[in-house]
């Protein structure tokens, strides 16, 4: 009985513990209040000094990009898996990495570098409702929201940098103060963004599925 109690007091001082609570979070949603997935969102602050030595994945999956939006390090390498059992040819003509993996199924040799900061947009040369973004983050903390748009940070912050696919024009996160918004470490974001229409997929020629 004395064991059981004593793990209970653990519990419930660890729930307590302000070492243990996130020093911000935020909630990112759109002008109507809904919640924000696939939002970019950054501390703007430091360097990457050593980014991740482990490749990120950006995967291809029922001819979409899996993730929609992945973020990585300043330098750190993505790879490109095919998991369709079809061909795809994955290219980007952004300014921060620009490249192409013609048309391929499987895995490839070699993971891509991505040396340089900024947003990476990605297509695929044989499905035109392929698009996927890669955002190359110069900031050691960043995250990408998940359904219910909220983020959690380990450090506290009076600005944060937020890009997000539907902010029509911009490829740079924006940058908010929201010392004024944090109420006991939370806060809400909101973002006026334009729900794309969805784009179809033609194919000119059905050998690329096949070959």
């Amino acid at each position: 009985m004395f064991t059981l109690f004593r793990t209970t007091v653990v519990i419930a001082l660890l729930a307590i513990s302000p070492g243990y609570l996130f020093a911000l979070e935020l909630t990112i949603v759109d002008q109507h209040g809904n919640a924000l997935s696939d939002a970019f969102v950054a501390i703007p602050s430091g360097e990457i000094s050593s980014p991740s030595a482990k490749p990120a994945v950006m995967d291809q999956v029922d001819v979409k990009f899996v993730p929609h939006v992945l973020a990585i390090d300043k330098g750190q390498s993505v790879i490109f898996p095919n998991s369709d059992n079809i061909r795809h040819h994955v290219y980007s003509f952004s300014d921060p990495k620009r490249f192409e993996i013609k048309l391929y199924d499987g895995v490839p040799n070699t993971p891509i570098e991505f040396d340089q900061p900024g947003l990476v947009a990605l297509g695929c040369n044989i499905h035109d409702s392929m698009l996927g973004y890669i955002f190359v983050s110069p900031w050691p903390s960043y995250r990408i929201t998940g359904d219910d748009g909220v983020v959690r940070f380990d450090q506290a912050s009076d600005e944060v940098a937020i890009w997000h696919p539907w902010q029509k024009g911009k490829t740079e996160p924006v940058r908010i103060d929201i010392s004024k918004l944090t109420n006991n470490h939370k806060a809400t974001v909101k973002l006026n963004v334009i729900k794309p229409t969805p784009r179809k997929s033609y194919k000119n020629d059905r050998r690329h599925y096949y070959d």
